[in-house]
């Protein structure tokens, strides 16, 4: 049977939200929020005397404190909040004498207070470690370790939401290994894998920090890169296609790259779905004329994709179901072949 979706609770969306918040914050915010929300309880704690327990509030510190620093800087943070708290109380007994515990008792309670703020941190750490992981195998491919197709996207459509009416411009790269089903016929899946991992790390080390990889299935993958003007499109895939085709060519293995590139501005990458077909339509090109080569392609104002050769192809809807067909002749030629 199937896995049913787990129930998002009230609870899990309110702690996935504040998670989300803090992590956001810088590490001296951090710190700055954790120290005066401890110097905050520790008078607040004095000013109540001894009759009223703010342990809840010392452990929830602590759980902050182990969320945003992680498990090593946060049992230490949990240290200093149990200390403080024995403190406050040891104080305060001084004034009231009435109330005084023996030494052998206050020494029992500041371990109980040390253990149970250490176990607070223990737990609440390894749930951010979870939460992290999963994450990261959400968006993440699992065999080269870059962003997955869901992810790509997600992303894509942030970072072109946050550049439209610039004239900034971007580099729509779909990529295809030629003679990568050879290889694996020849050499086995595992040579094929350490292909993939190798040309998903070259091209990460071929690209600047901000740009996005990813692997969308099989021996394809996509790419996009900013640019200052669109202008500076064609220089920059050519530089990107040649130093990932040189490190195919160290290999020793018939493998190449066939690559489409579509350079547009943010607006022009309207429907994205479109945008990644088009460049998808642009790498099939390459393929079905030979192959370990790169086309570009522009988008002109009236919509229509513009290659170097004067090759015009549908944008929108049209572009979609043309480029679509065109993908699964390519396919089918492969799995023929």
């Amino acid at each position: 049977m199937p896995h049913r979706k787990p129930e998002m609770t009230l609870t899990s969306r309110l702690l996935i939200k504040a998670a989300s918040a803090t992590e956001r914050w810088r590490p001296a915010t951090q710190w700055c929020v954790a120290l005066a929300s401890l110097i905050s309880t520790v008078m607040l704690d004095y000013a109540t005397g001894t009759q009223a327990s703010l342990l809840f509030l010392y452990l929830l510190i602590a759980a902050g404190a182990a969320w945003s620093f992680g498990e090593r800087r946060g049992l230490l943070f949990a240290l200093l909040v149990a200390l403080c708290g024995a403190a406050v109380h040891h104080i305060q007994h001084q004034f009231h004498p009435e109330h005084a515990m023996p030494p052998a008792t206050e020494l029992w309670n500041l371990f109980a207070r040390v253990l149970t703020t250490g176990m607070v941190v223990i737990l609440v750490s390894g749930m951010r470690t979870a939460l992290r992981m999963e994450r990261w195998r959400a968006s993440t491919d699992g065999l080269t370790g870059v962003l997955n197709k869901a992810s790509f996207q997600e992303r894509m459509a942030r970072r072109v939401s946050q550049m439209r009416g610039t004239e900034a411009g971007f580099i729509l790269c779909y990529m295809d290994l030629d003679g990568f089903k050879q290889v694996n016929d020849r050499h086995g899946h595992s040579a094929g894998d350490d292909i993939l991992r190798l040309f998903a790390c070259a091209a990460v080390d071929a690209i600047r920090d901000g740009d996005l990889f990813a692997r969308i299935g099989g021996d394809e993958f996509v790419a996009l890169l900013s640019v200052p003007t669109i202008d500076d499109g064609d220089h920059v895939a050519s530089l990107v296609h040649r130093r990932l085709s040189g490190i195919l060519a160290r290999t020793g293995l018939p493998v190449s790259c066939s690559m489409g590139a579509l350079v547009a501005t943010a607006d022009q990458l309207d429907p994205l779905e479109a945008a990644i077909q088009l460049a998808d339509s642009l790498m099939y090109e390459v393929k079905h004329s030979g192959k370990a080569a790169l086309r570009v392609g522009r988008i002109d104002p009236e919509q229509a994709l513009i290659a170097p050769d004067g090759l015009r192809i549908e944008t929108g809807m049209a572009a979609i179901r043309s480029a679509t067909r065109r993908s699964d002749v390519m396919r089918n030629d492969r799995r023929a072949a």
